[in-house]
C-alpha cells in the first residue's frame, strides 16, 4: 500500500456522493487540480518555496505521488504544460488505466485535460471551447484566451432498467488570472 504523500496529509475532502449515487445508482470520484505550468513558475510568485521545490525534477514525482494516492475516477487538470503532457501526464494516465483528452490554448504553452478510468467510463462526445481572446477589465484591454474542454462520459455497462447506462458531462476550464506584480 502506498503511503500518504506529505502534500495530502492535511487536505480537507468534500464528499457529495450520497445525493448523486441515489439519483443515478452509481457513484464516482472527481478531482480538479491546477498543476501549475512549469513555464509559468516564477520565484517571485512563490517566495515561501525553496528554489529546488519549484523545479520540474522535484515537482514531477510529487505531483505523480499525489495523483497515484488519490486515483479518482475522473480527473481535471489545469495549466498542463504541453511538454509535460507528452513526457509525463499522458504516459502516466495510460499506464494507470485512464483515457485522457487535452485541449491547449493557441496562444499559451499550457491547457486543460480531462481523464477518466477506462473500466468505469467511455467517452461519447467532446467539445473544445475558445471563450474569448481579449476582454476589457477596468479600462485595460487584456488577452485572456480562456478555454474549456467538455467531455460526455457514459458508465460502462447497462442502466438499472437494462437500457443505456447513465452518463455525466464533465467540463474543465482555466480562467484568466493576473497576479499582482
Amino acid at each position: 500500500m502506498r503511503s500518504v504523500p506529505e502534500s495530502c496529509k492535511d487536505r480537507k475532502w468534500l464528499a457529495l456522493g450520497k445525493q448523486l449515487a441515489a439519483a443515478t445508482d452509481r457513484s464516482f470520484t472527481v478531482m480538479s487540480y491546477n498543476v501549475l505550468c512549469q513555464k509559468l513558475v516564477k520565484r517571485t510568485m512563490f517566495p515561501y518555496a525553496s528554489k529546488s521545490s519549484l523545479k520540474w525534477k522535484t515537482r514531477r514525482p510529487r505531483l505523480l505521488d499525489e495523483l497515484s494516492h488519490i486515483m479518482p475516477d475522473i480527473m481535471c487538470l489545469q495549466e498542463v504544460y504541453t511538454k509535460n503532457w507528452g513526457d509525463t501526464f499522458n504516459m502516466w494516465f495510460k499506464r494507470e488505466g485512464y483515457e485522457a483528452q487535452m485541449f491547449q490554448s493557441v496562444y499559451k504553452s499550457h491547457g486543460v485535460s480531462i481523464s477518466w478510468k477506462k473500466h468505469r467510463f467511455q467517452a461519447i462526445d467532446q467539445t473544445c471551447l475558445r471563450m474569448d481572446r481579449t476582454t476589457e477589465v477596468c479600462g485595460e484591454s487584456l488577452t485572456t484566451d480562456n478555454i474549456a474542454l467538455i467531455v460526455a462520459l457514459r458508465f460502462i455497462g447497462v442502466g438499472a432498467d437494462g437500457g443505456e447506462a447513465p452518463g455525466v458531462i464533465v467540463s474543465n476550464t482555466h480562467l484568466y488570472w493576473k497576479p499582482s506584480g
